[in-house]
């Protein structure tokens, strides 16, 4: 009976092993939380179209607005008076020539629509 006894006694390293194992494992299921979804508002994609409408339209209508086209204007103002400037000269040294007025007639179509950009382009995209 003696052998028999010992075959099935336990080292105290592997018990503190196991203690230690129960533990972890009570500690671990006491402190989760389970995570239960909401039976009340489950519309994910109007929330999102909610938040979206609210946070980021005005912020993104401020941003550019107030910095992309601004920053648009500026450069296609540069490029066409450089553009005129570049166009005078052509026209002077070519005497009894044509004076090129295609690309400056564009560049100022262009700064046209870019500065009254925000007057309309809301309206178009539909969120004013």
């Amino acid at each position: 009976m003696n052998q028999l006894t010992n075959k099935f006694q336990i080292s105290t390293k592997t018990k503190r092993i196991i203690i230690l194992t129960a533990m972890l494992t009570v500690v671990c299921s006491i402190f989760t939380v389970t995570a239960f979804a909401a039976t009340t508002n489950t519309d994910v994609g109007g929330n999102l179209q909610s938040a979206f409408q609210t946070y980021l339209q005005p912020q993104i209508i401020k941003i550019v607005n107030g910095v992309v086209l601004p920053i648009i204007d500026v450069v296609l103002a540069v490029y066409f008076l450089v553009k005129i400037v570049m166009a005078g000269v052509n026209y002077k040294k070519n005497p009894g020539g044509e004076f090129e007025w295609h690309v400056p007639a564009i560049l100022f179509a262009g700064l046209v629509i870019a500065l009254t950009a925000s007057l309309w382009m809301w309206g178009i995209i539909g969120w004013k």
